[in-house]
C-alpha cells in the first residue's frame, strides 16, 4: 500500500514508522529542521522498549502525490486548512484522505475541501512526542479508530489500511458511527488537554488529586451536555471510562502541554472553545471549559 503523511510530526512519524516496517511504500510530508533531519539521518523511532532508525522517504509541499492510495493527515488543526489548500490539485481521484486531527471538524473541512473523494474520520489515542527533529518517542498507547465519512472510490482501501496498521503492531478498527468516535476523543480531549498543559502535569496525575478530578470532570460533563444537543449519545459512562482508562496511562505528555512548551498556537479553540461556542449556541452553560480556555489563552499571549 502506498501512503503519505501530511503534516509527519511525532504522531504521523510513529503511524508512518509502523506501517513503513509492515512492508508498505511510505512517503513522509514535513518541513523545517524536522525535515531536514529526516532527509540528512532518517527516522529515529523509540517505541515499546526498542529503538530503529530507519531510511524514510520525506517530500515537501510542493509534491506531486496524484499516485498515493491512502493520504493521511495529521498535523494540528491550526495547520488543516493551509495544508488542504497546498494539497488541492495534486491528489488522485481514487485516493482515500484520513483525518486524525483533534476535536470533530476536521473531517468536514476535508470532506467539503475534497467533495468527490473518499474520506475516513479517525482518532489516534496516543502517547508521542518529538524528542528532537528526526526523533520520535512514543511513550503510551497507540490505537486507531477509523470510520468512513464520505464515500467515493478510495474507500476500498480502507479495510486494507485498518489491515496494515495491524500487520505493523498498531490496534486498529472500524467505526460503524464515526461522529460518536470524534465525539468520544473530543471528550478526553476537553478534560485532559487544557489542564496538563496549565500545570504542566500529566493526565494521570490530573486524575489522582480530587481537586483537580473534579475540573476534569467537570469539563467533560458539559462536553457530554453540548454532545447531546447536538444529537450525539455521550454518556456519564463515557466520563467514568476516560477517567479508568486514564488512572492506568503511563506519562503521557499531552499535544497542548507539548505545543505551550514549543511556544505554538494551540489548538484549544478546537477542543474546548468548541464546546463553548457550541453551547452558546444550544444555550448551555460551560464556565469550566471557559475558563481553560481563557487561562490557556492567558498562557499563549505570556
Amino acid at each position: 500500500m502506498r501512503v503519505v503523511f501530511a503534516g509527519a510530526g511525532a504522531v504521523g512519524c510513529h503511524y508512518g514508522s509502523r506501517l513503513q516496517q509492515a512492508g508498505n511504500s511510505v512517503r513522509f510530508l514535513a518541513r523545517g529542521a524536522h525535515l531536514n533531519a529526516l532527509q540528512q539521518h532518517g527516522l529515529l523511532h523509540e517505541s515499546e522498549g526498542k529503538s530503529v532508525r530507519l531510511h524514510v522517504e520525506t517530500i515537501d509541499h510542493g509534491a506531486e502525490i496524484a499516485d498515493t492510495d491512502v493520504l493521511i493527515l495529521c498535523c494540528k488543526m491550526t495547520a488543516l486548512m493551509p495544508m488542504l489548500e497546498s494539497l488541492s490539485g495534486k491528489i488522485g481521484a481514487e485516493t482515500l484522505l484520513v483525518t486524525l486531527q483533534n476535536g470533530v471538524e476536521a473531517v468536514d473541512w476535508v470532506a467539503r475541501g475534497f467533495p468527490k473523494h473518499a474520506v475516513a474520520a479517525g482518532t489516534a489515542f496516543i502517547g508521542a512526542r518529538l524528542e528532537a527533529p528526526g526523533h520520535v518517542i512514543h511513550s503510551a498507547a497507540g490505537g486507531v479508530r477509523l470510520g468512513l465519512w464520505q464515500a467515493g472510490a478510495g474507500e476500498r482501501f480502507l479495510p486494507e489500511l485498518i489491515a496494515q496498521f495491524k500487520a505493523g503492531g498498531v490496534p486498529a478498527r472500524l467505526e460503524a458511527d464515526p461522529a460518536l468516535m470524534l465525539w468520544r476523543k473530543l471528550l478526553w480531549n476537553t478534560g485532559f488537554n487544557a489542564i496538563t498543559a496549565i500545570n504542566r502535569r500529566f493526565a494521570s496525575q490530573m486524575c489522582e488529586q480530587p481537586e483537580t478530578l473534579s475540573i476534569v470532570r467537570a469539563a467533560m460533563q458539559e462536553t457530554v451536555a453540548v454532545a447531546q444537543a447536538e444529537g450525539i449519545k455521550l454518556g456519564e459512562e463515557d466520563i467514568q471510562g476516560h477517567v479508568d482508562v486514564t488512572l492506568s496511562m503511563g506519562p503521557v505528555k499531552t499535544s497542548m502541554w507539548q505545543d505551550i512548551e514549543a511556544g505554538h498556537t494551540t489548538e484549544v479553540e478546537y477542543l474546548n472553545g468548541l464546546v463553548v461556542r457550541l453551547g452558546k449556541l444550544h444555550g448551555i452553560a460551560t464556565p469550566v471549559n471557559r475558563m481553560l480556555v481563557a487561562q490557556i489563552h492567558a498562557i499563549e499571549s505570556a
